[in-house]
This record gives structure tokens, C-alpha cells and sequence, in this order.
């Protein structure tokens, strides 16, 4: 697993970034950012585990070291994790106005499906939701719903069939039609 620094990575400065293509969308960035990080992903059990730990570390800032301080670990969450992509190229129905990084929330219910049940997963998120709301003064996020349902789909769907399938679902799902 990775260890970065909790500072902003522009994906231009990500080793993985593929300079190949610098005007590619936010979308096009994060399907070749996952596929990359699929490449160097060993396989079986354990090597999807290491890769959902990096992509939750690296994509929605979950760094499960940090849970035994929860004040660090829930700042953390609403924060800007190391690693964004912007919207550009996204499905305009996740995309809430003024997020300039649909990856964070995406990613946070990606690693939550993986790990949780179905319905703890739809719990958190809409608990995490209703959280927004009321620090958000009031302001429900359909699109983040939408987000973190894909997200859990996805995730479950990463837990029975591995990482390998991910950049199709996120291209179907997450991208623009």
C-alpha cells in the first residue's frame, strides 16, 4: 500500500499519470489512473484488498491507520484527499454543483460496498448524507446519492469479481452518455 503525503497530488504529478494524454477528462484521468493501478495489483484476495486500501487512500482520503483518533479520521473523510480528478467528462447526474472532485464521494462508497453489507452500506450513505445536510445548511445532494449508490454497486460488485472489471463500470456508470 502507498504511502502518501497528506498534501495535494495533482494527478499531473501522480507517477502513474499517463502524460500521454493531458487533455483527456476527469473520467478519461481516473479509468487510466484505476487501470494502472489494476496493472500493479497482485492477484487474488489480497491484492484486491491492498488495491481498495490505495484507491480509498488515495482517491477519498479513508486511511483506516488514522481510525484510532476519530476527530482525525472523520476530518479527514470530508477532506480533499491527495489524489483528484476534475469533473470534466462525468454523468451530469452525480455531479453536484460546486464539487469540483466526484471521485472523493464515488470512491468513499466504492470502499465502503466492498467491505460492508448491503444495507450498511445504504445506511452510511444515507447517514453520511444527512450529515452533509444539516452541516450544509439544509442542502440535500441527490447527485451524491446517486454517486455513492454506484459506488456501493461497484464495490460489491470488486469484492465478488476483483479489481479487474472496475474501469468498465466506472466508464459505463460514471462517464458521460
Amino acid at each position: 500500500m502507498s504511502h502518501i503525503a497528506h498534501s495535494h497530488i495533482d494527478p499531473h504529478q501522480d507517477p502513474n499519470f499517463d502524460r500521454s494524454s493531458p487533455g483527456a477528462s476527469g473520467v478519461d484521468q481516473f479509468i487510466a489512473a484505476v487501470s494502472r493501478q489494476i496493472t500493479q495489483t497482485a492477484p487474488g484476495w489480497w491484492g484486491t484488498v491492498r488495491f481498495m486500501l490505495r484507491i480509498g487512500e488515495d482517491y477519498a482520503y479513508i486511511r483506516l491507520q488514522d481510525i484510532y483518533n476519530p476527530y482525525r479520521f472523520l476530518k479527514q473523510l470530508e477532506g480533499a484527499p491527495p489524489i483528484r480528478f476534475d469533473k470534466r467528462g462525468f454523468n451530469p447526474a452525480i455531479l453536484e454543483k460546486g464539487d469540483a472532485n466526484p471521485v472523493r464521494h464515488y470512491t468513499a462508497f466504492l470502499f465502503v460496498g466492498f467491505w460492508t453489507p448491503p444495507a450498511l452500506g445504504y445506511l452510511l450513505l444515507y447517514f453520511w448524507e444527512f450529515l452533509g445536510y444539516l452541516r450544509y445548511r439544509f442542502h440535500w445532494s441527490d447527485e451524491d446519492i446517486r454517486s455513492g449508490v454506484y459506488g456501493l454497486h461497484h464495490g460489491r460488485l470488486v469484492r465478488r469479481y476483483g479489481p479487474t472489471i472496475l474501469p468498465a463500470l466506472i466508464a459505463r456508470d460514471l462517464a458521460t452518455r
